[in-house]
């Protein structure tokens, strides 16, 4: 868990994180959950750019960890689940 201002900061799973009780999903990405071995888990400096909501009322962002959009990291790196 990191501190963004006043507010707690946190991995829900590897394509949704906590901010405050503000729940917030990855835009364009869709990964294991934190209970699947691959779950993976965000830390350093954040950056979140809000752009819509999706069904579940969860804010759709992109996520920039150290300067890096964390949805790119994980394309990358082979975490998107096919859907």
């Amino acid at each position: 868990m990191r501190l963004l201002s006043d507010l707690h900061v946190h991995a829900v799973d590897g394509d949704t994180i906590r901010v405050g009780n503000e729940r917030i999903r990855l835009r364009g990405i869709d990964t294991p959950e934190m209970s699947e071995l691959e779950g993976p888990a965000a830390s350093g400096p954040i950056r979140i750019v809000p752009h819509a909501r999706d069904v579940y009322y969860r804010l759709v962002a992109d996520v920039f960890v150290n300067g890096q959009n964390v949805a790119e990291i994980l394309r990358r790196e082979g975490f998107s689940k096919a859907g």
